[in-house]
């Protein structure tokens, strides 16, 4: 019997390479706002667009409150970074759960 797991692993075989690598299809890319900067950083410098935007969901996640998201962000750090994110999700189209919207969480 397979698990969930070996379900959509399955699902998402493009080639298998015998004693290599599986090449897999990412169908969904969940982008937070620590790491993602420097891939869009990437875009802008190399004038690309993100392909397939609507499989692409930003969310910020390390640094909201899950409680109290209507008080302002009061590290500038993690508010540049969350600001940051929005402004990405706003510059490439992309899906956005941003503070106070009941979707956003962990990614």
């Amino acid at each position: 019997m397979k698990t969930l797991f070996d379900k959509v692993w399955d699902a998402h075989v493009v080639t298998e390479v015998t004693d290599g690598p599986t090449q897999l299809y990412i169908d969904r890319h969940l982008c937070h706002e620590v790491t993602s900067p420097q891939a869009f950083s990437g875009l802008r410098e190399r004038k690309l667009k993100v392909f397939r935007p609507e499989q692409t969901t930003l969310t910020a996640d390390h640094n909201i409150p899950t409680m109290g998201q209507e008080n302002p962000i009061r590290d500038v750090i993690s508010r540049f970074q969350v600001e940051t994110l929005a402004k990405n999700a706003r510059d490439f189209g992309l899906t956005y759960y941003g503070l106070g919207n009941p979707k956003n969480g962990i990614v």
